[in-house]
């Protein structure tokens, strides 16, 4: 692995971990059962959803962004992958129902993958 890819995971590594502790992070994001930290900035080039409703609601301070529909576990499943590139969702502990709710939010952040479901198997394929 070159110099560059390198230090690209080690950039996107930290603020994943900055935001799962909440960490300089200026939004939040609220849905049906609760609510999580983010960077807007982050949020903002990973999702054009994010981007429109950020700059929209700008603001120097603090920004809030509603998500009503969404369970908590699977939008950490959906930032996690806006962080880092990758999705992490076992499948023995996802139902179906499960799953079509990721689908949903996946279409809903505007985030450009495919989700593949097959029996017991989630994956996701980048578009």
């Amino acid at each position: 692995m070159d110099t560059a890819s390198t230090y690209v995971l080690e950039l996107t590594r930290n603020l994943h971990e900055f935001q799962k502790a909440g960490y300089m992070c200026d939004t939040v994001i609220i849905v049906d059962d609760g609510q999580v930290r983010a960077h807007s900035a982050v949020l903002a080039a990973a999702s054009p959803m994010f981007k429109g409703a950020l700059k929209v609601n700008a603001s120097p301070m603090e920004h809030t962004v509603i998500m009503p529909g969404m369970q908590l576990s699977v939008a950490r499943i959906i930032l996690q992958y806006m962080y880092t590139g990758n999705f992490q969702v076992e499948g023995w502990c996802v139902d179906y129902e499960h799953v079509n709710r990721l689908q949903q939010a996946v279409q809903e952040f505007g985030i450009n993958v495919q989700l593949v479901t097959e029996y017991e198997y989630v994956g996701f394929h980048l578009m």
